[in-house]
């Protein structure tokens, strides 16, 4: 007989001595392995998976309990039926206390079914081979359905444990206009000030009272969307939490199946990005800010410094006097100052179109721009980064310029690659930054050369703030170095 659950079993057989009980025989549907002792049934376990073990008591060199024992040191879930017409209460209580699966008395041929044990009453015995094939299967489904339990207890409880460490809540519910709740989990009222019961309940309905008014026609039309073309949908709208606070969530989910109504189902998960939305909000209001400098700096000082170096040129042409010329130095001077706090102001903008970049391939563009004399420029780099390319190159042709204004016409510049490609250094081999300014050097407006502008390093600074990268003024071997972390530390 085939096993009714469509899987074979595999049994480990020990019978009794004599065999009194037909032990051995009519195993039809399952794949029988006979050992003669206990001692060559574990050995067969050490090699061989096996479903179940299957033991008589009355066993050569030990008895059935002593190897029932030894199985369950081996594995505690192994399915192990102690089947014998050498048995007793005794022998069964042993078993039960030892850990037996099951205990089936068996009747002897020569006495037709009457106990052959110690004289002690016991359960009614059995003659019949399918019914211990029946009880040894049963034995061994117990197992699979403990195991199916056990597998599926700890899926629920990883399940539990990741959405408890998720910074929000997963849900299901009904595709309807107020979006009613069927299952909550997490993290919510922490984010909207209600539990996951009320959520999931008709306690609180979100749609009606938790999305803000203003954002609840614009995020249907985008659920239902992408509903129609069978994709997930993303989503980032306000909601009014319980205490009437307006916070700003992301939400992303998909349809996962229809009910018998016809009515959409949804899943998916909730997260808090009201201090993203914050910054976002924040740094929108800087750009203003700094595009209104950059308007005053561009008309309100370039138009009359013009006015100004048109009139030195012309009172030049017609008087031959040094103060003209240190005037139109002067000029010059400032009017450097006016490019270089437009660069500074338009870099500080954030970064939002990259593209991957070799690094060896931007230094290349600055050699054709920058002025090194008698300078010496190295690079030994193996990097691409992901970056603004052009925001790149200019952040590299200040830290190469900086190193050649401030280390003398002599100097060597040397551009590689930090441990691990976490990112890129300029180091070279002048006098070096001392320690008590390592701090400013970024500062903008800061600069230890009497004829610097303090803008050069400023500039790097927010190119690198930009891209969302790290720079710092460290000790070099033998002179500066500034290094440049693209990837975060771990």
């Amino acid at each position: 007989m085939p096993d009714p659950a469509g899987e074979a079993v595999t049994a480990l057989v020990v019978p009794e001595r004599g065999d009194g009980g037909r032990f051995g025989e009519d195993w039809d549907g399952f794949d029988v392995g006979i050992e003669p002792t206990a001692d060559r049934a574990i050995e067969r376990l050490r090699r061989d998976p096996v479903d179940c073990v299957v033991a008589g008591y009355d066993l050569p060199e030990r008895d059935g309990i002593e190897l029932l024992r030894d199985v369950r040191d081996r594995d505690p879930a192994m399915p192990f039926v102690l089947a014998t017409a050498s048995g007793s209460e005794r022998v069964a209580s042993e078993a039960v206390a030892a850990g037996v699966t099951d205990y089936v008395p068996l009747a002897t041929v020569e006495t037709g079914g009457d106990d052959a044990g110690d004289g002690e009453s016991e359960a009614e015995p059995i003659a019949d081979g399918e019914t211990l094939r029946d009880r040894v299967r049963a034995a061994v489904d117990r197992g699979r359905d403990r195991d199916d339990r056990e597998d599926r207890d700890r899926d629920r409880r990883r399940l539990e444990t990741l959405i408890g460490n998720l910074p929000g809540f997963v849900y299901r519910c009904r595709n309807a206009p107020e979006w009613p709740m069927e299952l909550v989990r997490g993290e919510s009222e922490s984010i909207t000030g209600y539990t996951t019961e009320e959520l999931a309940s008709d306690a609180v309905v979100w749609g009606e009272e938790v999305i803000h008014p203003d954002d609840k026609e614009r995020a249907w039309e985008i659920v239902q969307e992408a509903i129609d073309t069978g994709e997930e949908f993303e989503i980032t709208y306000r909601i009014r939490t319980r205490d009437g606070e307006i916070r700003w969530v992301w939400e992303r989910g998909c349809l996962v199946e229809s009910t018998v109504d016809g009515t959409a189902v949804l899943e998916g998960f909730i997260t808090d990005v009201t201090e993203r939305k914050e910054y976002e909000a924040e740094l929108e209001r800087r750009n203003e800010e700094l595009e209104a400098f950059t308007s005053v700096v561009s008309h309100d000082l370039r138009n009359p410094l013009s006015v100004a170096k048109g009139r030195v040129e012309l009172a030049r042409e017609r008087y031959d006097d040094d103060d003209l010329d240190h005037a139109a130095r002067a000029h010059d001077r400032m009017e450097a100052r006016i490019e270089q706090l437009l660069t500074l102001a338009r870099n500080g903008e954030r970064v939002t179109d990259t593209e991957p970049v070799d690094l060896a391939a931007a230094v290349d563009r600055c050699r054709s721009v920058i002025a090194t004399d008698g300078a010496t420029l190295d690079v030994d780099v193996d990097l691409t980064v992901e970056a603004d390319r052009d925001r790149l190159v200019q952040l590299l042709e200040n830290l190469i310029r900086n190193a050649i204004d401030h280390g003398g016409g002599s100097v060597s510049v040397r551009v590689g690659d930090l441990d691990g490609g976490a990112g890129f250094f300029v180091a070279d081999d002048g006098p070096g930054i001392p320690d008590d300014v390592r701090d400013q050097v970024f500062d903008a407006g800061f600069t230890t050369a009497a004829d610097g502008t303090g803008f050069g390093l400023g500039i790097v600074s927010r190119i690198a703030e930009a891209h969302g990268w790290a720079v710092d003024a460290v000790e070099g071997s033998n002179g500066a170095r500034i290094e440049v972390r693209t990837e975060p530390v771990a």
